[in-house]
């Protein structure tokens, strides 16, 4: 175990100037990875290692990039950057520049460490705010160099020699944590927005000296929304229930392909997957659905006494993205915690802080109209403890529009 503490900080190092990133062998077998995100996107990232692969097939000093949500991607704004380190490792990364409202295809970005002269012209150059986009792609170009500092390490971690042995022990720490917690299964239904209904069933056991955890969403109807596009691809509600898989086993530091073999998902086409919709505009929402699902029952499977279990109930999570010309906010709302990233051009009015439960004002005071987008979950079950209004008018999933003199007021319980 003292050797994969010390494999685990190396894998660390390499990827610690990213805040969601994979490192993959050439098969696309998964040998680290990280999300700090509110959004996860480890699977996203696997599938889209693998779609490059297919038709483009990155050489070292490449980077291929893509944000289309219906090839792999999860929004416009996050760009997804595969890059080749040697013929045997490869890191996957992806990071957001919420201006981005268009589709960027598989296209190779940096070829044999040079960029490309033609896509930096029609990706930064003919944008109207083009420096903005050239700080973003600069960054991440910075970012990827800093990799190669780390070379004798990237050369080690090639060999499949060493592979086997990361497999072998991260493999060995998921069945000393997962025969640490109970086996089990429950079977969870709920009823979201009336008419959709939400069946998981969770199973952690062993059979013929294999353990797993097996999660299948069969049963799984959103039929009233379809047509209208309540959809999503399957690898984002994959990811959402890896992450919780491996934190609940706390597993973070030591997911690979060895332990991602021991989980297997049932996501039949339209249980809770229908298809990849074309701007991923109910990927947030849905993925953190089916995260409150998983941890529910991985939780109830593991209650030493089910006499007075909490029936689950489905928690208010929103991702706020505000744009103008000039500014990118964000603002994240959780069961446990309130992020902003940036604020500009908000002042704020009044601020309360009683019994866990925050309620603020924010002015908008610039003369640029700033455009909003929320993502999430307004639960009616919380609704008079969190809520989110512009001026008196309660918002929730959608598109929006500030205007200078505008107020932004939420109201929100950490539970």
């Amino acid at each position: 175990i003292m050797i994969s503490h010390l494999e685990s900080y190396k894998f660390s190092s390499i990827i610690s100037q990213f805040k969601n990133a994979s490192l993959v062998n050439k098969k696309g077998d998964l040998l680290f990875s990280k999300d700090q995100d509110p959004f996860k996107t480890t699977t996203s990232r696997l599938v889209m290692f693998q779609i490059t692969k297919k038709y483009l097939s990155p050489q070292l000093g490449d980077i291929i990039i893509s944000n289309d949500p219906e090839n792999g991607g999860t929004s416009l704004s996050r760009v997804f950057f595969i890059s080749c380190l040697n013929d045997n490792l490869f890191l996957i990364w992806d990071a957001e520049l919420f201006l981005i409202d268009f589709k960027i295809p598989l296209m190779p970005f940096l070829e044999k460490n040079k960029i490309n002269s033609m896509v930096w012209q029609g990706l930064v150059e003919s944008q109207p705010h083009k420096e903005i986009f050239s700080v973003f792609f600069n960054d991440e170009i910075n970012k990827y160099k800093t990799i190669f500092l780390f070379k004798d390490f990237i050369q080690e971690a090639s060999k499949e020699l060493f592979q086997k042995q990361w497999f072998d022990v991260s493999l060995s720490i998921f069945l000393l944590h997962f025969e640490a917690k109970a086996y089990g299964q429950n079977e969870l239904n709920y009823t979201y927005k009336n008419e959709n209904r939400l069946k998981l069933r969770t199973e952690a056991d062993e059979k013929q000296n294999v353990r797993f955890v097996k999660v299948d969403f069969s049963g799984t109807t959103l039929t009233s929304h379809i047509q209208s596009g309540f959809c999503c691809a399957s690898h984002i509600i994959e990811s959402g229930l890896i992450i919780e898989f491996s934190k609940f086993y706390q597993l973070e530091k030591y997911l690979s392909q060895a332990i991602l073999n021991h989980v297997k998902l049932i996501l039949p086409p339209k249980s809770i997957v229908t298809t990849a919709h074309k701007t991923g505009d109910h990927n947030f929402e849905l993925q953190k659905i089916v995260r409150q699902m998983m941890k529910y029952n991985l939780s109830y499977i593991n209650l030493t006494s089910k006499k007075n279990i909490k029936n689950f109930s489905l928690y208010s999570t929103h991702l706020l993205q505000m744009n103008s010309v000039t500014d990118s906010n964000l603002m994240f709302l959780s069961n446990s915690r309130i992020e902003f990233k940036n604020l500009v051009g908000f002042v704020q009015k009044n601020l309360q802080h009683i019994d866990g439960e925050y309620k603020a004002s924010l002015i908008y005071t610039s003369e640029t109209p700033l455009k909003l987008k929320i993502s999430g979950i307004a639960s009616d079950e919380d609704a008079s403890k969190r809520w989110l209004k512009i001026n008196k008018n309660i918002v929730s999933h959608g598109n929006y529009e500030l205007k200078k003199g505008d107020e932004l007021h939420f109201n929100w319980k950490f539970i």
